[in-house]
């Protein structure tokens, strides 16, 4: 029996393909017309730490323009899991059947697989790239508004420099913080306060 070698890529779907892609608030310095602490230059203040990462699930604006994006991509996610379970059941008949079937339909199995296997990796392929666009669409707007409040909130607080605890931490600059620096929960409320949503879509509480 001819062998041939197949080339097996599983390839793993988010779940929720939006998340992973979101942009985070690009931050910066206050506007020069914001408002600064009397008597100072602005180089004076504290220094506080933010964790961006609970924007998506906390700040009920952003958080159903996330919802409601997983929810147009569902199905195209749903397409593509249909497509990589017929390649997992051809790829298991291939390894625990081949040797029970002729030649001829063996080759019939590979042939399909691979072109599944093809199919399925354009498909997913296809399918980050419009997520990522579409996130962008989504959530820029949203994340424009937070990093403009956010630039406010630290202002209206003598705040001089907010740094962002999750990239500190990816690039293992902050190694540790007092708990009192971190205005995650205070800003998120603030935030939630000034821009609310329908109470069927605000974020549960903690």
């Amino acid at each position: 029996m001819k062998k041939i070698f197949l080339s097996v890529a599983i390839l793993t779907l988010l779940a929720v393909a939006v998340t992973a892609q979101t942009p985070r608030p690009t931050g910066g310095a206050p506007a020069s017309g914001a408002a600064q602490p009397a008597g100072g230059t602005g180089a004076e203040g504290k220094i506080a730490i933010i964790n961006s990462s609970a924007f998506d699930g906390e700040i009920g604006e952003l958080r159903i323009k996330l919802e409601a994006l997983a929810a147009e991509l569902d199905p195209k996610r749903k397409e593509i899991e249909t497509k990589q379970a017929e390649f997992t059941t051809i790829k298991n008949d291939i390894q625990t059947k081949g040797g029970t079937v002729t030649a001829q339909v063996r080759d019939g199995w590979v042939e399909k697989a691979t072109d599944l296997e093809k199919t399925i990796k354009r498909m997913a392929e296809d399918y980050e790239a419009m997520a990522q666009k579409r996130v962008g669409e989504a959530t820029q707007p949203v994340y424009a508004k937070i990093s403009d409040a956010l630039n406010k909130y630290a202002s209206s607080k003598g705040i001089a420099v907010v740094i962002d605890g999750v990239v500190a931490q990816q690039q293992r600059f902050l190694l540790w913080a007092m708990p009192t620096t971190d205005i995650t929960s205070d800003f998120i409320k603030e935030y939630n306060a000034k821009n609310p949503v329908p109470a069927s879509a605000a974020p549960a509480k903690k």
